[in-house]
């Protein structure tokens, strides 16, 4: 682990102003939450929790996936990464110091959607899970920025990289319900049963490799709830097992590049 290459990143981040972006676009995300919670006839609280929950996420989420790819892409482009590999660090140390750093930002800014929720909490009724909710939302932030930095690593534009970071977190967060509306027939008869049974087999095979987010940040135990000892469990597990298989993959790619 080099923290000299994890300093270099942190102040990248700090010098395209990334947190600022993120605060900026958060406090406008918290106003039109309010706005449009305000506007529900019944349980205007817990539309204003939901709204806030879920845009915080998602522009959390953009704020740090844009600056990993772009950061990446910027620094092959202007032969960084050549550089810092002609000094004495290896390249599993220039993947795995890149992952601290990129996680190091998403806790970051998941201690500030904690403390943007925190305030809402105050004046809100939030169940006591709404700290597993924070926990959760910080490990799929940093998954999805460390599929991110595999992405922009593998494939050489950053558009590409950019659809393929968000296809795989929109297939994650619906992973669930794909598996749920998708049923086997145990006898198949016609086409559309065959058809079924074949993407049925499909996505269970998928779901071995994709994380479950619908899992790791559960709006509902912000307003019913809920959240038990085996959900932090679930949350450490899968976010490390996955965190751990990106960086390896990341890490194979690296390593069979020729410089």
């Amino acid at each position: 682990m080099s923290f000299v290459l994890v300093k270099y990143v942190l102040t990248a981040a700090l010098r395209d102003r990334l947190l600022w972006g993120i605060l900026a676009m958060s406090v406008l995300g918290v106003c039109l939450s309010i706005f449009s919670g305000s506007a529900a006839i019944v349980e205007q609280n817990q539309f204003i929790l939901t709204y806030m929950a879920g845009g915080l996420r998602i522009i959390a989420l953009l704020g740090l996936v844009l600056f990993t790819i772009f950061y990446i892409r910027r620094s092959f482009d202007s032969r960084d990464i050549e550089f810092l590999l002609t000094r004495p660090i290896s390249k599993g140390k220039f993947v795995f110091s890149h992952v601290l750093a990129f996680s190091i930002l998403t806790i970051v800014s998941g201690l500030f959607i904690s403390l943007i929720m925190s305030v809402v909490a105050y004046h809100y009724n939030v169940h006591s899970s709404f700290y597993l909710w924070c926990f959760g939302v910080t490990f799929e932030l940093m998954i999805v920025v460390n599929v991110a930095f595999f992405f922009s690593m593998v494939l050489s534009s950053p558009v590409t990289a950019g659809m393929a970071t968000f296809g795989f977190y929109i297939l994650s967060r619906l992973m669930g319900q794909l598996l749920s509306i998708l049923h086997h027939s145990p006898d198949p008869v016609s086409l559309q049963e065959y058809v079924m049974n074949g993407l049925g087999y499909l996505f269970s095979l998928i779901s071995i490799v994709f994380p479950r987010l619908d899992l790791l940040a559960q709006t509902s135990w912000l307003i019913y709830g809920g959240g038990t000892f085996s959900s932090w469990a679930l949350i450490v597990v899968q976010g490390g097992a996955f965190l751990l298989l990106a960086s390896v993959a990341t890490w194979l790619d690296l390593r069979r590049r020729q410089f």
